[in-house]
C-alpha cells in the first residue's frame, strides 16, 4: 500500500458521504442538463467529481501531485465505489 492509511480512510469516507449524498438530493438531473441517459450522465459527472477531489485531497495532504504508484492506488480506490455508486443508481 503505498498511500498513508489516515489518508486512504479518508477518502473512504468522504466518497461514501458522497455517494449518500448524492442520491439523497433527488435531483432530475436529466431535465437540468437535458441528457437523454440520466445515469450514464450521472455516473460520468461522479467519477470526474470524484477523481478531481482524490487529487485535490492528495495535493492539499502532500504538496505534491500523486506519482504513478500513488495514483493507481486511488484509482482503484475509485473503482471500488463505482461499482458501490452502480449500485445504487440500479437502485433508483
Amino acid at each position: 500500500m503505498v498511500l498513508d492509511l489516515e489518508f486512504r480512510r479518508f477518502l473512504e469516507k468522504e466518497l461514501q458521504k458522497s455517494i449518500d449524498f448524492t442520491f439523497k438530493q433527488n435531483m432530475d438531473f436529466k431535465k437540468m442538463w437535458n441528457c437523454t441517459n440520466e445515469d450514464d450522465f450521472l455516473y460520468g459527472w461522479y467519477m470526474g467529481r470524484t477523481d478531481d477531489f482524490c487529487r485535490n485531497q492528495f495535493f492539499l495532504r502532500h504538496h505534491k501531485a500523486p506519482d504513478e504508484k500513488e495514483t493507481k492506488e486511488i484509482h482503484d480506490i475509485l473503482l471500488d465505489y463505482a461499482k458501490d455508486f452502480r449500485d445504487q443508481l440500479s437502485k433508483k
